[in-house]
């Protein structure tokens, strides 16, 4: 999970450093809201991976993950009856 949100992050990075030069100038009209738009969503994938990585790592630490192996056994008495 962490290698891939490493890896839409920075082909996201990517993405912008290569495309910004080549995006019509902010001007009014069609191209100039094409290309707030793309920036905006950009910076919006960008954010969204850089914040899911950040969250990851606190999760980690989380006390009492899954529940514990007796209550598992119990529900698969339970189940089997």
């Amino acid at each position: 999970m962490k290698n891939r949100l490493l890896l839409s992050l920075l082909a996201g990075l990517a993405l912008v450093y290569f495309a910004v030069p080549y995006l019509p100038e902010m001007e009014p009209g069609l191209s100039g809201w094409f290309s707030a738009i793309w920036l905006i969503f950009a910076v919006l994938v960008i954010g969204g991976n850089l914040s899911a990585l950040m969250f990851q790592r606190y999760t980690q630490y989380a006390p009492e993950r899954a529940p514990s192996k007796r209550v598992q056994k119990e529900r698969k008495r339970v189940r089997q009856h």
